[in-house]
């Protein structure tokens, strides 16, 4: 028994000791790369984490004073690296190093080939954008009128925020799946809802990653294994209501062929795929592709535009006496000189002190960093500074070291200032990352701007707003007609 004993000793000890080779070969050879510096923190396991959670301005900016413009964190059990200005470029514009890490792994949710899907709707918005300004338009005024309407009298609005909100989805909605669907209320209420149901799915607190990374992917994946998911009730409204359309757009292509004229909208897109449509079969389509292409679409899309055009709005009304006057008067010379009738691309090229004044807003919102990038570059990256990440790694872009530096912005970066811009709000550079840069900018920032020009514009022209508290974001708003005439 003693032999036996002291040969499983001698078996342990040798796991042991293989083990500890391992490691520490792994940790040399880690070791010899030039990282850069990471942050101190006082709290083993939980390193940065509680204050990048809770105030995560003050912790990048003071790593970025002590440390320079690339660093690194301890998050979630995870080492992180924060670059600033002088690296963002490289993150952006090396393909072959760097991928776009999703924030939100929404391929554990959508089933469909994401990449494919962002493909199509860039070629989508930025072939048929033009054609369908006049679309959008007519769906904004219709929307304002039916949330916001006549203002004869004063009218309160307690959640200006939802009224955006409510009103964005329909024009989005109109180009997705198009005028036939995109005025059922169930389905609007789809595309305002669905949004937050993915987003709120991965909320669960990624306690497990302090240890076990692996483990909560696993875990946070657990209801969909059994079947659970937060968007089937959205799939199945979607469904429901694009089925008759499909059918009878499958079947009026079949019998007039070349005489169709198909719609433009992004669900005919999907159903121009043989793969989506065999045979353009009407019993014969692949509806829950097409329902999960259209949540990513919503999620891609809507959000986004939702946030912008809502914070945009609401610098509007906070920095009113400052340029609503000014807004105003572009706003009413372009409307003239159209005499009232729909915008084109050119009277909406022409709102540039709208345009820079959007620009501005987004440029000074309070995201602190973003767009993370997942080092692909095999065994390790060097940046043109000399510091070298390992293979894996995922690299968070300090926005505000780009955002609020006086070199690329001008005097007094930190403060508010519309007409700073020289270039237009869709225009991706250096100097300005909120729409990304490279490969993977957003392609669907023309749609956005656009959407959200037309809906400034619209309410400029047509009501005077106030805040019934100095942060607009917190309070209610009174929308009342404008007293001075213009054409309509």
């Amino acid at each position: 028994m003693i032999e036996i004993a002291l040969e499983n000793t001698y078996i342990q000890s040798l796991i042991i000791g293989l083990i500890l080779v391992v490691v520490y070969f792994k940790l040399s050879r880690r070791a010899k790369l030039n990282e850069p510096p990471l942050a101190y923190y006082q709290f083993p396991f939980i390193g940065h984490t509680w204050s990048f959670l809770t105030n995560c301005q003050k912790l990048i900016s003071e790593s970025r004073e002590k440390y320079g413009e690339t660093f690194s964190l301890y998050v979630y059990g995870q080492i992180i690296t924060v670059v600033g200005k002088e690296s963002t470029y490289e993150v952006l514009t090396k393909h072959q190093e760097f991928g776009f890490k999703e924030q939100l792994p929404t391929n554990h949710i959508l089933n469909h080939d994401i990449s494919k899907n962002h493909r199509l709707i860039r070629d989508f918005i930025t072939g048929k954008l033009k054609y369908l300004l006049s679309r959008l338009q007519k769906n904004i005024i219709k929307a304002i009128d039916i949330y916001i309407g006549d203002c004869a009298e004063p009218r309160v609005i307690h959640e200006p925020s939802k009224i955006i909100s409510d009103i964005i989805a329909i024009p989005i909605a109109s180009i997705i799946v198009g005028e036939d669907c995109c005025n059922h209320e169930d389905l609007l209420e789809t595309f305002k809802s669905v949004t937050s149901s993915i987003s709120k799915f991965f909320l669960v607190p990624p306690i497990l990653s302090f240890k076990y990374p692996w483990l909560y992917q696993k875990f946070v994946t657990i209801p969909l294994r059994f079947g659970w998911s937060p968007i089937s009730k959205y799939r199945k409204i979607v469904i429901s209501r694009i089925k008759s359309v499909v059918e009878k757009r499958l079947n009026d292509k079949k019998r007039l062929g070349d005489a169709w004229v198909a719609p433009l909208d992004a669900l005919q897109c999907y159903l121009d795929d043989p793969e989506i449509t065999p045979n353009l079969d009407p019993n014969n389509v692949n509806y829950d592709y097409i329902a999960d292409a259209i949540a990513d679409f919503i999620f891609a899309a809507l959000g986004t535009t939702n946030f912008s055009a809502t914070r945009t709005f609401f610098d509007l009304v906070k920095r009113k006496q400052q340029y609503w006057q000014e807004l105003y008067q572009e706003a009413r010379e372009i409307n003239k000189q159209c005499n009232g009738y729909e915008l084109t691309s050119d009277d909406i090229s022409k709102m540039v002190k709208l345009d820079s004044f959007i620009k501005e807003s987004l440029r000074i919102a309070k995201a602190i960093i973003r767009l993370p990038h997942k080092c692909i570059s095999k065994p390790y990256y060097t940046f043109t500074n000399g510091y070298q990440i390992p293979y894996g790694r995922v690299v968070y872009l300090n926005v505000v070291d780009t955002h609020h530096d006086e070199e690329l912005q001008g005097q007094n970066p930190t403060e508010f200032y519309a007409y700073r811009h020289d270039s237009p709000a869709t225009k991706v550079e250096r100097k300005y990352l909120v729409f990304g840069l490279g490969k993977h900018a957003c392609p669907g920032r023309s749609l956005a701007v656009n959407e959200m020009k037309m809906l400034l514009h619209n309410l400029i022209l047509k009501y005077d707003i106030k805040s019934e508290t100095i942060n607009p974001i917190r309070g209610s708003m009174v929308f009342e007609n404008r007293k001075e005439e213009f054409v309509n």
